[in-house]
């Protein structure tokens, strides 16, 4: 059963989806952008699900132009901070903008 969408997303509820989401890596899309980003800045796909997983909202939620809600993760990976620009794109796919 699909869950129905939420007029508006706060910043708890877009952690809470995404991090289910995120638990599945399959539902986890990688852009070309963010893949150049990831190997200029020595970033792994592990660290950047574990981000998505374990991270804290850096960024607040918004909607933007193609209707899915954008964000902003941050957690410290590697001994370092790794911010992950993301947008899920509701019920079940998150979709890795940039990484930073």
């Amino acid at each position: 059963m699909i869950d129905p969408v939420p007029m508006r997303m706060n910043e708890a509820t877009a952690l809470k989806v995404l991090r289910e989401i995120a638990q599945d890596s399959a539902q986890v899309i990688f852009t070309h952008h963010d893949r150049k980003r990831m190997r200029q800045r020595k970033v792994s796909p592990v660290q950047v699900l574990t981000c998505l997983q374990r991270g804290i909202v850096s960024e607040p939620v918004a909607l933007d132009m193609h209707g899915n809600w954008k964000l902003t993760v941050t957690h410290r990976v590697a001994g370092k901070d790794l911010d992950v620009a993301v947008a899920i794109d509701v019920p079940k796919r998150a979709i890795v903008i940039t990484v930073f």
